[in-house]
């Protein structure tokens, strides 16, 4: 098979340095990615992003640019982030490898997928990783498990790259999965109904609307699955009126 790569999006959210977005363009290209989007670079355009870029300049002048995450994602059937840092309320986990199977085989069937690169100096936020279905973490030595931005990327796009001639990963689903917008839609939606009826204080919500938003985005539902939920959601709500 080919690879789709235009139906894969690389993220980069709040680069301090615009040395590692040439950098991260660089290694996209080496592995044959080129679709790039950028959320609040510190600075961008920038002569050091093109001098690290080597021959990937291409890459930085079709880079799109967003304000926020669920603009620079809101087409993407599946989301994945990047994380190196432990968390109060775990994720689903896969490594690279793993994740760029689950990839290739997602672009095969025509979804959008896009990957999310956190700052340099902290990675991604709690919020910023409840809009991913999946967390990509790269095994790493204990004693010393740090990797700049570039590499990770390097990493992952270079799993992608290994993974796209495998010509036996198959679609089993009958219907699309929700893109990103669809999916936060739901969630808000089922939110919304569970003020509605007290079953959540929105005043001392916890951490049960974190755990909400990791149970949809986990069990990634498809089109079919969406509408019922809603159909039903919405059934609740009139009867409550």
């Amino acid at each position: 098979m080919s690879l789709k790569s235009n139906l894969i999006n690389i993220v980069l959210v709040d680069t301090i340095h615009p040395g590692n977005i040439g950098s991260v363009a660089r290694a996209m290209k080496t592995m044959g990615l080129s679709r790039l989007s950028l959320v609040n670079p510190r600075i961008f355009p920038s002569g050091d992003a093109n001098a690290l870029s080597g021959n990937a300049t291409d890459v930085l002048e079709k880079a799109n640019i967003y304000s926020s995450i669920k603009d620079a994602i809101k087409n993407s059937t599946f989301v994945y982030a990047t994380s190196s840092r432990d968390r109060s309320i775990q994720w689903p986990i896969m490594d690279a490898s793993s994740a760029a199977e689950k990839i290739c085989n997602e672009v095969t069937s025509d979804k959008e997928i896009s990957i999310i690169f956190g700052k340099e100096d902290r990675g991604l936020t709690n919020s910023e990783l409840e809009y991913a279905n999946n967390l990509i973490e790269i095994p790493a030595n204990p004693e010393y498990p740090v990797l700049n931005l570039a590499m990770s990327a390097q990493i992952i796009c270079y799993e992608i790259f290994k993974v796209y001639n495998n010509d036996n990963i198959k679609e089993w689903r009958d219907y699309p999965e929700v893109n990103s917008e669809q999916l936060q839609r739901l969630i808000d939606h089922f939110i919304d109904t569970a003020v509605e009826i007290d079953v959540i204080d929105p005043d001392n919500p916890k951490k049960i609307l974190s755990r909400i938003k990791r149970m949809f985005t986990r069990l990634q539902p498809d089109e079919m699955e969406a509408s019922f939920m809603r159909g039903f959601l919405s059934g609740i709500n009139k009867k409550l009126k």
